[in-house]
């Protein structure tokens, strides 16, 4: 997706703060050297566009088209390796340390201790003390 297919998108959907950043890397994207990176930057812009003009995501893909004007050597390995998606836990798409698998096993293990919980009896469920006089 380039930059003229991305102003063909309705952006009436999106907020004004979202709008300018739109804007702000629509225009950054003709100075990216690489043409794959620049794919990928206009990518997650449509990606972000269509979930609505997520800011904050939007704030990351604006940093990863500043890295990728000095930085696209860097950002073509991210890509290899498969290490460019956005994550909703950290909030970035850049990201030295991949969270998912600890969050997998976090959930992981709530699951299994909601299991072996006991349900616990309610008043009515309980046995009336006796009354031995």
């Amino acid at each position: 997706m380039e930059a003229k297919e991305i102003k063909e998108i309705d952006l009436k959907h999106v907020s004004i703060a979202a709008q300018a950043l739109i804007t702000h890397i629509e225009s950054i994207l003709p100075t990216i050297p690489s043409d794959r990176v620049r794919q990928l930057v206009a990518m997650k812009l449509g990606t972000a566009i269509s979930n609505g003009g997520d800011e904050a995501m939007l704030r990351q893909i604006l940093l990863l088209a500043v890295t990728a004007i000095e930085s696209s050597e860097l950002i073509e390995h991210k890509m290899t390796t498969g290490d460019l998606e956005y994550n909703p836990f950290t909030g970035e798409i850049l990201s030295e340390i991949n969270v998912l698998p600890a969050v997998v096993a976090v959930i992981k293990v709530q699951k299994e201790v909601l299991k072996s919980k006991a349900p616990k009896a309610t008043q009515n469920e309980q046995k009336p003390p006796s009354s031995a006089v």
